[in-house]
């Protein structure tokens, strides 16, 4: 009897152990293909952005003149004239006119009034290709210290010493700064604030609408 089952008992142990070693190598793969089934698909990496959003932190490194940190449409919303008896009165209906900023691409960009065009100031004001000083450019002290005290009498919480000139390569915007006519007003941008230099004296600080 040992003879005729001797085989076949070692038949049967080596079928098993075949048996379960096919199983182990497969199982493994069988599972990783139904893991990779039943995972939820990894989100597409989304391309990064050609510029950075308008006023980001280190907006344009690599053109410290851009005038990416203010590029959109804005809304005045508070004037300050240190000439006036009351500095915060809209003397020059200003309050609710808007403008819009756009950027120096392939064609230049360009700084106009949208209105409404009150007949207060000259809407027709263009600046064309409108880029900023170099935040180490110097500034004009007096000027400077006019938008500090603009900031507090607004109550907007703003460093005047970080504010920057703004050029245009046509036009203007605003009034000349410097002898040479090569930088204009002071503009400061705040993320959803702007503040920026007008004629006489006056600051201005818009809010992004766009």
């Amino acid at each position: 009897m040992r003879l005729v089952f001797a085989p076949l008992l070692v038949l049967a142990a080596c079928g098993a152990a075949n048996g379960d070693g096919a199983g182990e190598r497969q199982a493994p793969a069988a599972a990783a293909a139904n893991a990779a089934r039943s995972a939820p698909a990894a989100p597409a990496t989304p391309a990064p952005a050609t510029s950075p959003p308008a006023g980001a932190a280190g907006c344009g490194p690599r053109a410290p003149e851009s005038p990416c940190q203010i590029v959109g449409t804005w809304r005045v919303i508070k004037v300050y004239n240190p000439g006036n008896q009351d500095p915060l009165e809209d003397e020059m209906g200003m309050v609710g006119s808007s403008l819009t900023v756009t950027g120096n691409s392939d064609a230049s960009g360009a700084i106009r009034w949208d209105g409404p065009d009150n007949g207060q100031f000259d809407h027709s004001d263009v600046c064309t290709g409108p880029y900023l000083s170099p935040a180490a450019a110097p500034r004009p002290a007096a000027a400077r210290a006019t938008l500090a005290t603009a900031l507090k009498a607004w109550g907007v919480a703003g460093d005047a010493g970080k504010a920057r000139h703004l050029g245009c390569d046509e036009g203007h915007w605003a009034v000349p700064s410097d002898a040479s006519g090569k930088w204009f007003g002071l503009v400061l941008p705040m993320g959803r604030r702007m503040a920026f230099e007008w004629f006489d004296k006056r600051m201005v600080l818009a809010e992004r609408i766009g």
